[in-house]
């Protein structure tokens, strides 16, 4: 079926839009109980980044499922902003226990965002949104949920893998620890650190090095 969605970019339009995925959490939740192999469990998600609604709406639910209950993995297309994306990663580790840099992938050639937002639930349903290259306020609201037939589940699962072998593994940097600055000032200016050799550890934030690459 399709149908309109009244898409908000606010902040709290963005909770609401996101909350529209309810449902189908509720709904794969139930098929979990009856049937949960391997298939079942694993849930894919294509998004332009961390705030959009779908991965927003994946973030908060997995916290409705046991830990290792489901299999995970995402692609974004931008990874900014940082503690949007430290945030969906710590959801992440919480339900599946496997590290970010295994089940996150980075879409970061522009040929790519042709490629549209999309969320699978094993085979209970696949919801399809607007392609990755309209910015979040020009975004169409049209979308489309599907049930996972054998031929949708077959077409998800390949546009999945063809867009995850041509993604890259998320940067170090991305999931180094923010820091509060006044710990961080307190820390560099403590006796203890005045050595010949800074002692700083080699891990450069998301958010410097997103700066870098735009200089």
């Amino acid at each position: 079926m399709s149908f309109m969605s009244d898409y908000d970019a606010t902040p709290e339009g963005l909770l609401g839009a996101a909350s529209r995925f309810d449902a189908y959490f509720d709904v794969y939740g139930l098929s979990l109980k009856q049937e949960a192999d391997e298939v079942q469990r694993t849930v894919t998600l294509i998004a332009r980044s961390p705030v959009s609604p779908c991965a927003k709406a994946l973030a908060l639910n997995l916290a409705r499922f046991q830990p290792r209950s489901v299999e995970v993995n995402v692609i974004f297309s931008q990874i900014a902003p940082a503690d949007e994306l430290e945030s969906f990663v710590r959801s992440l580790a919480n339900a599946c226990g496997e590290a970010p840099e295994i089940i996150v992938r980075w879409a970061k050639n522009r040929a790519l965002l042709d490629a549209h937002e999309r969320l699978t639930l094993g085979r209970t349903l696949c919801w399809t949104g607007d392609s990755m290259r309209r910015s979040e306020d020009t975004r169409s609201a049209i979308d489309r949920v599907e049930d996972c037939t054998p031929v949708v589940l077959a077409e998800a699962i390949a546009s999945f893998s063809a867009l995850w072998r041509a993604s890259v593994p998320l940067p170090r940097m991305a999931f180094a620890p923010v820091r509060e600055p006044a710990l961080a000032r307190a820390v560099a200016s403590s006796p203890m650190m005045e050595t010949p050799m800074s002692l700083e550890a080699n891990i450069v934030r998301l958010d410097e090095y997103l700066r870098w690459r735009r200089h």
